[in-house]
């Protein structure tokens, strides 16, 4: 911590979350071209997305344990060193098992980066800023899969496919180098590696650490899948295309909303707030006119961005040390990929079997359930 933020770092590990965004993006946006390079099944192709969400849920408290042993520089020059690798060496075309065995490489890098990221990010930041700085770390996903998309369609013109992996590649180990010569190494940890179960165990007993995650995971079961099914619904007078664009872009007002919230009001009960006035805005949604709808959502949606930037917030809140702070990023890693690999299937069965209103009362139960959930876990951070 310092008595002043470094800006410049900051940003330079903001635009490291980028590249990480770029790891998902440069495939989910881009898979018609992906299905003409491999000719494969949509359901094989999609392994090459869920590998790398897949070595999130295996692998998120472990990265956690990584990053406060070795320290979290070390770790992230480490992992985009391998991203950037792996995206050069993906677009030499690998024969498809083993460009399945490079994304779940890659998931372990993009894991990485996102544990240890956030934690420099707190360490050449102010305490003053420390709600407005992960705000900001909050947005790098919405912020990165725009910018790809936005640039996809005259990179894709002009490069290909392949030359987008590799130009991904380059900037992944030129963001490598500048952290190397911007940010200084601080000291390594001294945690002895406990055992996998056991290190679980200590990790989710702990409310201070799993606390953030927990509201995260909230929130993730319910975003992803909201995106997926939820424009027909609500797109009103509006084409839907257009709506589906802008709820992400719109979330992310929420989300550095809740940097300027957060200064003001504790992290978990701004989570705990945030699920309270969703489940208000979605009983508006299932009254509104046709006509009312799709601007309902966009405040909805508002008001749904809250919960990450507060989740990421009540990571320094809660815990003051290197150590605290990595495992915590651990753990919302772990649970946000839980809960994007489970939201989706889970919306997938209350669509069918109950329609829109059917989303609207899972993710109202969902909500629910987060701020029952914080409620209780702030009582035991309390008693602690």
């Amino acid at each position: 911590m310092d008595d002043e933020t470094q800006w410049g770092r900051v940003w330079l590990l903001f635009g490291v979350g980028l590249g990480a965004a770029a790891q998902f993006a440069k495939l989910s946006l881009t898979f018609a071209a992906l299905a003409a390079l491999y000719d494969r099944s949509a359901p094989m192709l999609a392994l090459s997305l869920t590998a790398v969400s897949g070595a999130g849920i295996v692998l998120g408290a472990l990265a956690g344990f990584g990053v406060a042993r070795y320290g979290p520089r070390k770790v992230l020059i480490g992992a985009l060193i391998l991203g950037g690798i792996l995206s050069l060496v993906q677009s030499l075309v690998l024969p498809f098992p083993l460009f399945i065995v490079s994304r779940i490489l890659e998931g372990m890098a993009h894991l990485s980066i996102v544990v240890a990221a956030p934690v420099l990010m707190i360490r050449v930041s102010a305490r003053k800023d420390y709600p407005m700085v992960m705000a900001l770390w909050a947005g790098y996903f919405g912020v990165g899969f725009a910018m790809v998309g936005a640039a996809l369609p005259l990179l894709l013109d002009r490069i290909g496919l392949q030359g987008i992996w590799a130009l991904h590649g380059v900037l992944m180990l030129a963001l490598a180098g500048a952290v190397a010569s911007r940010l200084s190494s601080g000291p390594r940890g001294r945690e002895v590696w406990p055992g996998f179960l056991t290190y679980h165990r200590r990790l989710y007993s702990h409310p201070n650490r799993v606390a953030p995650g927990l509201g995260f995971f909230a929130h993730t079961l319910v975003f992803m899948a909201f995106l997926t099914f939820l424009p027909p619904f609500i797109a009103g007078p509006l084409p839907v295309a257009l709506v589906a664009g802008l709820l992400p872009l719109i979330a992310l007002v929420g989300i550095f909303l809740s940097g300027i919230l957060a200064a003001r009001i504790p992290p978990v009960h701004l989570m705990m707030l945030s699920y309270a006035m969703t489940v208000g805005m979605l009983a508006l949604l299932a009254l509104a006119p046709a006509t009312l709808a799709p601007w309902l959502a966009f405040l909805a949606f508002i008001i749904i961005g809250i919960a990450p930037g507060a989740a990421f917030a009540a990571i320094p809140a809660l815990n003051h040390d290197a150590t605290g702070q990595a495992e915590a990023n651990g753990a919302v890693a772990q649970l946000g990929n839980l809960g994007t690999g489970l939201g989706s299937p889970l919306f997938a069965l209350a669509l069918g079997a109950g329609g829109f209103p059917g989303l609207l009362v899972l993710a109202a139960l969902i909500s629910i359930a987060g701020i029952v959930a914080l409620g209780w876990i702030s009582h035991r951070i309390v008693r602690q």
